[in-house]
């Protein structure tokens, strides 16, 4: 901590409008009532994969993004000892159901990951805010979202036990040498520091490397993204001993489509994982969701209270 930081503490000020904070930002997440309540946080019905919000007009219990997806047959991350509980037994078959018989269609693609949460849409204040720490050098903005993300995985303890997921560990999602060269961090590796210390679960750093750059990926479809991210990402090779029957919460700031997490937990399951789960600050909307309605209306401090989605 420098003197800056002792005479103007980040936590007295909202990270995303600037204003004094009323008081110390609870929880670590330094977010003023008003920039708050322009994130549409997600609650309500989601994608029982992905965890995107499903538009009003979707009848499926998976987003369009998931539709046609078979899941991957490895174990819940809920099974085992302790009978840790998280994703329900209906989220779990509705993803192993794939496509509902309305839609009539066949699997098309596999996700490889188990299940995946999020924090907010992708969209407005949330949207700017992961801008600002990846292409504005904001890196400390990671202290309040991955206080958001912490606040998101309390929020998946089981109704009648209050047991939390059980993971062993949790793995950010790599950056190009390129990227992490240009911004001077890679921040899935600062949310991933900050949910690990505030959620209680053991970071294993330099897991995963991204060995070719993709580009940027913004404007292709969810196949050519999935080509584009074909082997780039691998597991290092001194650390494949260690991944053997982990159940891992893999970290990263959005999720658009969820090729990038397919990808990871590809390789991370060829060397022995035995599941991998995903966390986001924020996820793109459902491509049937409906126009100008708001996903959301809760703030992050009541995600604990609402129960999991």
């Amino acid at each position: 901590m420098n003197l800056l930081d002792l005479v103007f503490p980040k936590d007295m000020y909202c990270v995303s409008c600037g204003r004094p904070l009323p008081a110390q930002a609870p929880g670590g997440i330094a977010l003023c009532e008003g920039c708050s309540d322009e994130i549409e946080w997600i609650d309500g019905r989601s994608c029982a994969k992905c965890g995107r919000p499903l538009a009003d007009e979707n009848p499926m219990e998976i987003c369009r993004d998931c539709a046609g997806a078979s899941a991957h047959t490895g174990a819940s991350a809920h099974e085992g000892a302790s009978a840790h509980t998280g994703a329900s037994a209906r989220e779990g078959a509705s993803a192993r159901e794939g496509v509902s018989a309305r839609e009539g269609a066949s699997a098309q693609k596999e996700r490889f990951f188990g299940r995946g949460y999020a924090c907010a849409l992708y969209t407005g204040r949330a949207a700017g805010l992961v801008r600002e720490m990846k292409y504005q050098g904001r890196a400390w903005y990671g202290d309040t979202l991955s206080a958001i993300m912490a606040e998101r995985y309390l929020s998946m303890a089981d109704e009648a036990t209050g047991e939390l997921p059980w993971y062993d560990c949790i793995v950010a999602v790599p950056s190009s040498p390129g990227r992490k060269a240009a911004r001077g961090f890679n921040q899935a590796a600062v949310l991933a520091e900050g949910l690990s210390r505030r959620a209680g679960i053991p970071l294993y750093r330099d897991i995963l490397a991204r060995v070719r750059e993709t580009g940027v990926m913004s404007s292709l479809t969810e196949e050519e993204r999935r080509q584009n991210l074909g082997g780039a990402f691998v597991v290092n090779c001194d650390m494949m001993k260690r991944m053997m029957g982990k159940r891992v919460l893999l970290v990263d700031d959005i999720c658009t489509t969820g090729s990038t997490a397919d990808a990871c937990a590809e390789a991370l399951l060829a060397t022995g994982a035995q599941r991998v789960d995903f966390i986001v600050f924020a996820i793109g909307a459902d491509a049937r969701r409906a126009k100008g309605r708001p996903a959301v209306v809760e703030s992050p401090g009541q995600l604990r209270a609402k129960g999991p989605t």
